[in-house]
């Protein structure tokens, strides 16, 4: 099981280095993100449709527009 898991997350990373993704950005983004995005959207957290949330000067999220 953990080959599988390493292939998993070394796919992951080059999936990301192929399209100019920064891996470290986007673990960290989609894995504080996936639990509350929508099952019907979960493409877009693929590193080819990714779009990071905003942050501000500090690199802290924005709050959610309302």
């Amino acid at each position: 099981r953990g080959g599988r898991a390493a292939a998993l997350f070394m796919s992951l990373i080059q999936s990301c280095k192929n399209c100019d993704v920064n891996p470290w950005e986007y673990f960290d983004d989609m894995l504080r993100r996936i639990m509350s995005h929508p099952v019907s959207r979960l493409r877009e957290l693929l590193p080819d449709q990714w779009k990071p949330l905003p942050k501000d000067e500090r690199g802290l999220l924005l709050p959610a527009k309302a």
